[in-house]
């Protein structure tokens, strides 16, 4: 019998799809696992353990506030809420929970944490504020801020501002008056006649169609909308027909002739329906000092930019005023911008990104719109790739570089960047090896150097309530993916000051079925090991205030040494068998890694396919204190001279266990399923086989 040593000490692969088991003799197959979940991939070789999920709150009226004796009443916020982040300085920012009106809630509201803590709770129609979002609108609204205000945009809502005031708790929510709204031409079957080229009261009448005037004011109807035709301005008075509007010119016009119907256009923004053209943006980004809104409900290919550092004034025109007092509209650098999107297929735009261009990401590809800067007389839109978007919250991400981006169907992350040999943009595969990572993916989040890793991870939402998470260095070309899982389903995520909030839907008491709210949490980069967890430095044999965990029977870590699971009363409360000083209770999550089979070849020779008998396994640590191989458990607590009660010593170094066993796909399996660490830098397989039996390679 031959002894080989298989040593995989690169593990940034992460976990592979099955395509990659026929390919032992790639770089990929020796980084990369069959199974590496609830493990994080790090830059440098190994793997560590996911750290865990505290809890940050789940009663969004504050009902009830955990006192020791009164029941809690923990709901959750409603199932269809989403979040958002707010910047206001490096040290203010704030977790926004929109929570959107339903049958769960009487109006919609808006959930404001900072530091952890809900400082303003708005609510839609009370003190002035407006966000009426119901629970099929939450996931299409896009937003982008500037200082102390953030734009919010949905194709079927007016644009609305959420403004941070002079203090932490000073915030509003309104709609947007703009200074001028951008014109588009809807395809109209109607011609459309000025009496005059300038006046203040002059009669605009259309002929020929089935488009008629809304008498009601803007944005419900055609009163204070403008018109652009004739290469001039008129502002709507009054109606005095469904064909007759009453206008004054504003910007004079060249000539009174009149205009077919694709040669007239009206305020692209409103109320009005789909026959008559309006809606409201889909997308928005800063971009270049201009505010730029991507496609709207009627026009969903035209990019519409506001004039230079005037972001709510779209108007294409600038006023200019003659010496005999005639005032023309003249098209200059900083005027409003306009593009249409002319391509072979229909491009929806679904996000707008502001980098080196704007990148406009679609329904069915990718584009770019360049300029330096853009002005109306150089944009130019190009498409470069053809991937497309899905409807729904998903964000692209920046990173480094790079904007990864959730290709259409949820099955691929792409990152959208120049190519220089090709001399256009690309959007290169990040889970071709990964195939099987993701599950109709449908939101991103993108964290920088979490735990002191030097490394980035984007978290992938999938719709079975896992994050795939990809640790990914594109200087180095370090890509590697894990599965998270937890107690329930992980339903939003989003990055805010450094740190990963989720929305999550946790299990009934029973484990039967999912609550029907969701709880905010936020990941830790604590030594702590559970989900949805309670922590006290107190020292104290019984503790209350575990809300969210009422009711349930979980596991507790007390002085950092395994404590029999613990149940959390009605009230949050909960009693130890002996005094902590350092205690954390919450639900358990199982890590898991698990080999690809190992192949050992000698010369043209295999032991693919080959019965093979596991010996050993050699394994190097780094401040680790459990993991079970093959089912067997590895002793970190060293008999004699320490007390079997004490806190198990982090351990760093190698250890050697026994294996046993014979398989044709030899695998060694890992699991921690206790709240305690495992960093595993190397793992060394000894295999025995008979030398008669190998198999010739090729």
């Amino acid at each position: 019998m031959a002894t080989r040593k298989f040593t995989q000490n690169n593990f940034t692969q992460g976990q592979v799809g099955p395509y990659i088991q026929g390919r032992g003799d790639t770089p990929i197959y020796k980084a990369g696992l069959e199974t590496c979940e609830n493990f994080l991939c790090l830059p440098q070789g190994g793997i560590t353990k996911r750290k865990g999920f505290q809890f940050i709150s789940a009663d969004p009226d504050n009902s009830t506030t955990p006192d020791g004796v009164t029941p809690l009443s923990t709901n959750g916020f409603s199932i269809n809420s989403r979040m958002f982040s707010f910047k206001f300085s490096d040290e203010q920012e704030y977790v926004i929970v929109m929570e959107p009106s339903g049958d769960s809630v009487a109006a919609a509201k808006m959930h404001i944490f900072y530091n952890d803590v809900r400082i303003k709770v708005l609510t839609d129609g009370v003190a002035g504020n407006t966000f009426p979002i119901a629970d099929d609108q939450v996931d299409d609204v896009r937003y982008a801020q500037s200082f102390d205000y953030m734009i919010l945009v949905h194709p079927d809502i007016r644009p609305m501002e959420l403004v941070r005031g002079a203090t932490n708790t000073d915030w509003t929510c309104t709609y947007i008056d703009f200074d001028h709204v951008p014109q588009a031409n809807f395809n109209f079957n109607s011609t459309l006649t000025p009496a005059s080229t300038s006046g203040a009261n002059v009669n605009f009448t259309l002929a020929g169609g089935t488009y008629a005037w809304v008498d009601a004011a803007y944005p419900n109807g055609h009163v204070g909308m403008h018109i652009d035709i004739n290469g001039g301005m008129a502002r709507i008075k009054s109606i005095s027909s469904s064909t007759v509007a009453v206008c004054e010119i504003e910007y004079e016009l060249v000539d009174n002739e009149t205009a077919q119907g694709h040669e007239w256009k009206i305020d692209a923004f409103s109320n009005l329906s789909a026959s008559l053209g309006g809606g409201w943006p889909r997308s928005v980004s800063f971009h270049q000092n201009r505010l730029i809104f991507g496609g709207s409900r009627d026009k969903p290919q035209t990019i519409f930019g506001s004039q230079s550092g005037d972001f709510f004034n779209f108007d294409n025109y600038s006023r200019v005023v003659s010496s005999t007092g005639t005032v023309t509209g003249e098209i200059v650098d900083s005027s409003g911008i306009q593009f249409t999107i002319a391509s072979d297929q229909l491009n929806i735009i679904r996000h707008i990104v502001s980098q080196q261009s704007l990148f406009i990401f679609t329904s069915d590809g990718e584009f770019d719109m360049a300029g330096e800067p853009v002005t109306p007389s150089n944009v130019l839109v190009r498409q470069q790739t053809r991937y497309g978007l899905d409807l729904g919250k998903t964000v692209p991400q920046v990173v480094d570089n790079e904007v990864l981006f959730v290709q259409r169907g949820g099955a691929a992350v792409r990152a959208f960047v120049y190519n220089f040999n090709t001399d256009a943009y690309s959007a290169k595969n990040y889970n071709l090896v990964h195939h099987d990572i993701l599950s109709n993916a449908t939101n991103l989040a993108y964290l920088k150097n979490y735990d002191n890793s030097n490394n980035n991870f984007v978290f992938a939402l999938n719709d079975d309530g896992t994050l795939s998470v990809l640790g990914v260095n594109t200087e180095y070309t370090v890509v590697g993916w894990t599965k998270w899982t937890t107690n329930g389903a992980f339903k939003d995520l989003i990055v805010v000051d450094d740190s990963l909030y989720t929305l999550t839907q946790r299990y009934t008491a029973d484990g039967s079925t999912l609550e029907p709210g969701v709880f905010l949490e936020k990941l830790t980069e604590e030594a702590v090991y559970l989900d949805c967890f309670h922590y006290s430095t107190t020292t104290s044999q019984a503790f209350q205030g575990a809300q969210g965990l009422e009711n349930r029977t979980v596991e507790a870590i007390a002085d950092q040494l395994v404590h029999p699971d613990v149940a959390i009363d009605e009230y949050g409360n909960f009693t130890l068998t002996r005094v902590s000083s350092d205690t954390a209770v919450g639900y358990n999550y199982i890590a898991t890694a698990k080999t690809l089979p190992v192949q050992v070849a000698s010369a043209n020779l295999t032991t693919l396919g080959e019965r093979v008998r596991k010996v050993s396994c050699e394994l190097q640590f780094y401040q680790s204190k459990y993991l079970e191989i093959d089912g067997f458990n590895i002793p970190f607590k060293e008999v004699g001279g320490t007390l079997l009660n004490a806190p198990v010593t982090p351990f760093t170094g190698m250890k050697r266990m026994r294996l046993s066993g014979y398989d044709r796909s030899p695998q060694v399996t890992l699991i921690n399923d206790v709240g305690l660490p495992i960093t595993l830098l190397s793992l060394t397989t000894e295999v025995k086989f008979g030398l008669g039996k190998l198999s010739e390679a090729g």
